[in-house]
């Protein structure tokens, strides 16, 4: 069980990785199509809220990855146990995402 997790957690990693690169390049080229054509005095506020708010996202999307992957085989095992304990881990697993993004967005307000 744990070599299947340690592998979802790579394939996981991996896709994050991927991604992230493509949104990186979409977020840099977006701000600067902000910055020149919305920003009107040459301030930052349109452009720093929108990198801000990607930059969140992207945030709660790897701790989402990771929550996810860990709590996947956990709950899976758990519930080779008992169906009552799978839902305990992927009940806390849900509760751990829920504070992380509103934490986020408490932190970032």
């Amino acid at each position: 069980m744990l070599n299947i997790g340690s592998a979802i957690e790579k394939g996981a990693k991996a896709f994050l990785f991927a991604e992230y690169i493509y949104i990186g390049v979409f977020i840099v080229l977006l701000a600067l199509i902000i910055f020149f054509f919305i920003e009107t005095t040459w301030s930052l506020w349109t452009t720093g809220s929108f990198v801000l708010g990607a930059v969140t996202s992207i945030i709660a999307g790897y701790i989402g990855m990771r929550v996810a992957t860990y709590a996947n085989y956990r709950c899976a095992y758990q519930c080779t146990i008992s169906m009552s304990e799978g839902l305990k881990v992927a009940y806390a697993a849900g509760c751990v995402m829920g504070f992380s993004l509103v934490s986020l967005g408490v932190l970032f307000l």
